[in-house]
């Protein structure tokens, strides 16, 4: 069976779950446009008789890059859940936004909407504020796409200290048009130009908040597919999208963290797990596929 065909039959295993089915052709397409033979061989989970693992390994996919074959697990970066009154207007306004701007993402320059906005002017608004909200953004994204240029409203700023509300374009799959992202939420982390001239990052509670579902995959999955599999690289993608998955009426509250600072937490995380972890890509809606752990240079093994 050529390569090409048995990619495209494990994807088509992987459709009872789309995010990770377009999460795993992502980082395909991405490998291969970096030079990489890379080629899905199988999902472990799904494809269980197919392995020689008793009891079955709990692993998303197998992935070939440059011949060598390993094993990739797929998590999602969850936004941070310091304030449940945050979290769930943050839920409900991207909601509101995708139903609104999706129309109007099919005329902009690539097809898609970045949308980025600060939740506290909607927390706590009366109905009609929140139309008048939902009214603006929608104005502010028309005028971009009118324009064909990003957009940022600087007239009218939010009350408090919110960021200004911008729209920007990308380039999408059909079924994710607009993506809304949320700039006012209070994380744990800072950064800072190092003498080496390499950027550092200070995490501090974010560990505990962000880095959870890191964290989870590491000491519980990845661990148990080492100790039966101790000379196959292991990886972990990443995937900071937001998208509806299949039965749910809003999007997963996930968050868009900047590469350098999802692989200082990957590195601190993996050093407490030594041996689990080969290689981590980040899947970023603003920056694509991005390799965040492991030796050298690219997206290989």
């Amino acid at each position: 069976m050529a390569a090409e065909s048995i990619t495209e039959t494990v994807l088509a295993i992987m459709g009872d779950k789309p995010r990770e089915q377009t999460a795993f052709s992502e980082l395909i397409a991405a490998l291969r446009d970096e030079g990489h033979q890379a080629e899905l061989m199988g999902s472990p989970e799904r494809q269980s008789d197919h392995y020689p693992f008793v009891p079955p390994i709990p692993v998303d996919a197998e992935i070939a890059i440059g011949g060598l074959a390993g094993f990739v697990d797929h998590t999602v970066l969850p936004a941070p859940q310091e304030n449940k009154q945050r979290v769930a207007t943050q839920d409900a306004v991207a909601h509101g936004l995708i139903e609104r701007l999706t129309g109007i993402a099919t005329r902009a320059p690539g097809g898609g909407l970045i949308v980025s906005v600060g939740a506290g002017p909607w927390m706590g608004a009366k109905p009609k504020e929140r139309d008048r909200l939902y009214a603006r953004v929608v104005a502010m994204a028309t005028k971009a796409v009118e324009r064909g240029k990003p957009f940022v409203d600087m007239r009218q700023l939010p009350r408090g200290p919110f960021p200004v509300p911008t729209i920007g374009f990308w380039d999408c799959p059909d079924e994710l048009r607009v993506i809304v992202s949320f700039d006012d939420i209070t994380v744990g982390w800072s950064g800072r130009w190092a003498p080496d001239g390499r950027w550092r990052v200070t995490l501090r509670e974010m560990r505990g908040s962000v880095g959870r579902a890191i964290e989870g995959k590491l000491t519980k999955q990845l661990a148990g597919v080492r100790a039966v599999a101790p000379s196959k690289p292991i990886g972990l993608l990443i995937d900071s999208r937001p998208m509806l998955s299949p039965g749910k009426g809003k999007p997963e509250p996930v968050m868009d963290f900047p590469p350098d600072v999802v692989g200082a937490l990957v590195s601190e995380i993996a050093t407490d797990w030594p041996g689990v972890l080969t290689r981590a890509w980040l899947l970023s809606p603003t920056h694509g596929v991005v390799a965040v752990y492991g030796d050298g240079v690219g997206c290989g093994w």
